[in-house]
């Protein structure tokens, strides 16, 4: 099966503190794949290792068979990786459709032309239709960012971040500080969207992990203790001793 993401011996230390050390992963194209671990394992670094945020001491990505080490965010993001971080990054006074239209030419390489006149832009407009309809915002498309409710900022979130057309998504936290019936409503979403894409997942509900992901990896101490199908995950003894609690309680 083809790689989407490809992850070469990753390493990364902050002075003496060793964060991760040889992160090895494959990836396939169009799977779901959820990273997890107890807080301090190392996951948002890895997303941050992956994107071209924080720079490798050691190791390569690789996106869609590419070399991307050393590549800038936005260099990263235009070969078709998308980020959706832990926290909303909105226009807040700004509608719905302006923000979907506003990140669909940044990622279209328009710079700040969304200041001139669009009508031109018919296949952008057709492309923030779309996005609006996948994410079941049409009937908010003239609401201001800021008063949608918090599922739904997150959903324009996960829209701003697909507009431009990514192949593979990263995803933070996608259900962090939601209701259980809003959760359920974004893994719905999370279905639909993913569709046709590769989808990666750093989660801390193993509910919604279990329920979603085609393939888990465990990060614990820096390092991958398991990865493979939900069903391996589950029984494996290293990661329930890692998730010492009531959270070991969804692996049994």
């Amino acid at each position: 099966m083809t790689s989407a993401l490809s992850l070469r011996g990753l390493y990364k230390s902050f002075g003496p503190t060793s964060i991760l050390r040889d992160i090895s992963l494959d990836i396939a194209a169009g799977t779901r794949h959820t990273i997890i671990g107890p807080n301090g394992a190392g996951k948002s670094t890895l997303f941050h290792l992956i994107t071209g945020r924080l720079r490798l001491d050691r190791g390569e990505v690789w996106l869609a068979g590419e070399n991307i080490t050393g590549l800038s965010p936005h260099a990263i993001f235009r070969r078709g990786l998308a980020r959706s971080f832990q926290v909303t990054s909105l226009f807040p006074r700004l509608s719905v459709f302006e923000n979907l239209r506003i990140a669909g030419m940044r990622n279209a390489g328009c710079g700040h032309a969304f200041w001139r006149r669009l009508d031109g832009f018919a296949e952008l407009a057709e492309q923030v239709e779309e996005m609006l309809t996948l994410l079941e915002l049409g009937p908010r498309r003239d609401v201001a960012a800021d008063a949608l409710a918090y599922a739904e900022q997150r959903a324009l979130e996960i829209g701003l971040a697909l507009v431009g057309g990514a192949h593979t998504i990263l995803l933070d936290e996608p259900t962090a500080g939601m209701s259980r019936a809003e959760t359920e409503r974004t893994v719905t979403l999370l279905r639909r969207l993913s569709a046709g894409r590769t989808l990666v997942m750093i989660e801390h509900d193993l509910s919604v992990v279990f329920d979603l992901a085609d393939t888990i990896t465990v990060l614990a101490d820096g390092g991958v203790i398991a990865s493979g199908p939900p069903a391996s995950v589950r029984g494996d003894a290293r990661v329930r001793a890692a998730y010492l609690g009531a959270a070991a309680e969804v692996l049994t």
